[in-house]
């Protein structure tokens, strides 16, 4: 079961910060690639997403709403409920950071909340979280932990502990919580998609049930950690990343039209082609 979580504050539907110098007044934009739609109509009402500069005014991050997913139910935990979510925040060693909310769903108090059992495989790494010596009744307490996946599809598997029992757990992220932003400019974005063909290219197209290029790119990064690399060729969306373990460059190039076109280009084979399956079928929900 997932639920959406409120979006990040932000004063307005979108959010630049361009960093410009101190004579230049706050409310120039500026000068981009001219695409075939004007910088508003590309971006258009993100819906409460914040864009911020990534690069020489070229390249922006998408903050998206973020959506938690449940990990323990309290039917099961024994009153105790427990979600995660991924916040995107920065982390070392190439691991992925979640949050974990704990809610004491009972009116007694719970105890000795801990990790145990950690069973991983694949090369993935854990690094947990201190006791929480007590949740009183009808309270919540949130902590982060971090997990390397190591580029890897498996789920790191744990045990939760506490006066109510012990409950095992899995976490194994949607394929694009395992990438991180990477800035870079078309002339570099279309260079090392030239040199990412044949196995490391997939595509696939789905109908344009009527979005515009803002929900698109909103559909995208909801979809995957990226950046938006703004490209001047007609009715072209480019979005580029990394993975968060090792580093491998992953691209995403949109044709949108009547027909959407996406072609993903990935030293990550297998994460290339799902998430190529998941921004059908985000733009297709």
């Amino acid at each position: 079961t997932s639920k959406k979580a409120k979006p990040a504050e932000t004063g307005t539907l979108l959010d630049f910060d361009f960093d410009a110098p101190s004579e230049t007044p706050t409310d120039t934009v500026p000068s981009v690639p001219t695409p075939s739609v004007t910088l508003d109509e590309l971006l258009g009402d993100f819906g409460g997403m914040s864009v911020d500069q990534a690069s020489s005014g070229a390249n922006y991050t998408l903050d998206s709403v973020r959506t938690t997913h449940e990990l323990l139910h309290r039917m099961s935990g024994g009153g105790l409920a427990v979600d995660y979510s991924f916040p995107r925040s920065a982390a070392s060693s190439g691991a992925v950071p979640i949050s974990l909310i704990f809610n004491n769903t009972t009116d007694q108090q719970i105890t000795d909340v801990k990790v145990d059992d950690i069973d991983l495989k694949g090369g993935i790494e854990f690094t947990g979280f201190d006791t929480i010596p007590l949740i009183s009744p009808g309270q919540s307490s949130q902590i982060g932990i971090n997990i390397n996946f190591n580029d890897t599809l498996q789920p790191a598997n744990f045990t939760l502990c506490c006066s109510k029992g012990r409950f095992p757990c899995k976490i194994q992220p949607p394929v694009g919580e395992m990438l991180s932003p990477f800035v870079v400019i078309e002339s570099d974005f279309d260079d090392m998609k030239g040199k990412l063909k044949g196995m490391h290219e997939v595509t696939g197209e789905c109908p344009n049930p009527g979005k515009d290029f803002g929900t698109i790119s909103q559909l995208v990064s909801e979809t995957a950690t990226t950046s938006i690399c703004f490209s001047a060729e007609a009715d072209c969306l480019k979005f580029a990343s990394k993975t968060v373990a090792q580093e491998k460059t992953l691209l995403m190039t949109l044709n949108v039209g009547d027909v959407i076109k996406i072609t993903v280009n990935s030293e990550a084979v297998v994460l290339g082609s799902m998430i190529l399956k998941d921004i059908i079928k985000a733009i297709e929900s």
